[in-house]
């Protein structure tokens, strides 16, 4: 996804139940570490933080983005 964003990450976030899982998030944050700091958070509240990003559009507290791959 990087290209789409034109190379500007801010960060990369390893989560999920899998970020528990160091020989994963080792090899992953190895690979995509030049891309952009990597920082792993384990937990499974992706449901949740998903929801809380749409509150927070639609109560105008933050813009939605948009991404295209034309």
């Amino acid at each position: 996804m990087a290209p789409v964003v034109n190379g500007n990450i801010d960060r990369i976030i390893l989560t999920g139940g899998i970020a528990y899982s160091k020989k994963i998030t080792v090899v992953l944050a190895d690979r995509v570490k030049f891309i952009a700091p990597v920082e792993v958070w384990p937990g499974s509240i992706e449901q949740e933080a998903l929801g809380l990003g749409i509150l927070r559009v639609l109560r105008g507290q933050e813009e939605a983005h948009t991404y295209s791959i034309n």
